[in-house]
């Protein structure tokens, strides 16, 4: 290879640092949701009283580089008939036709498009949520970081993953009880992720 002479060294500088970086290869490990401490739960106000309610059953992975997090990327499946309020009467209506409509849709998927990071074990991460068939786009302020499970404690290299974001019940055709429910649905997904 012929060698070159550089004019401008700041320039020539940068040109080798992008160059080596995109040579550097990737080092992601893919992470899998635990099923069994896994649960993505939500929150919303119903007069005067905030109401509680969880999903139960939720699978995913994560694919997390710790050298470039913003690599990182995010992919999770809900079953809505997995939903539990302790309240039947309101499972039910829930899992209906007017709500989740757990028949016709028996799953929400969330799918992460980018991820900015705001701390050392903190992130914002963009991406889309589907309910309902409907599609829209959401954000949510992670973190990860190791897990202090005791009952873990020889699953070397799991994770605590933690996940909270709003989104309006309307935008995705859920709009009964208006005068009643609120439309801000509060979500937080915690879940423990090991190496798959």
């Amino acid at each position: 290879m012929g060698t070159y002479f550089c004019w401008r060294p700041s320039v020539c500088a940068i040109a080798t640092a992008l160059i080596v970086l995109a040579a550097a290869p990737a080092h992601s490990e893919i992470y899998e949701f635990d099923k069994r401490r896994t649960e993505v739960r939500f929150t919303y106000e119903m007069g005067p009283a905030t109401q509680h309610g969880r999903f139960n059953q939720v699978t995913g992975t994560l694919q997390f580089d710790e050298h470039a997090p913003w690599r990182s990327r995010v992919s999770a499946t809900i079953a809505t008939a997995s939903l539990e309020t302790g309240q039947p009467i309101v499972d039910e209506a829930l899992k209906g036709s007017d709500f989740f409509n757990v028949a016709a849709d028996p799953t929400m998927t969330f799918k992460s498009r980018s991820v900015r990071s705001t701390g050392s074990d903190t992130a914002e991460m963009t991406g889309d949520i589907t309910v309902n068939g409907i599609t829209k786009p959401v954000t949510l302020e992670i973190s990860l970081h190791p897990q202090n499970d005791p009952a873990l404690k020889y699953s070397a290299g799991s994770r605590k993953f933690v996940a909270t974001a709003q989104i309006r019940r309307s935008a995705f055709n859920m709009t009964a009880y208006s005068s009643m429910v609120g439309d801000e649905i509060d979500i937080e997904i915690d879940a423990i992720v090991r190496k798959k």
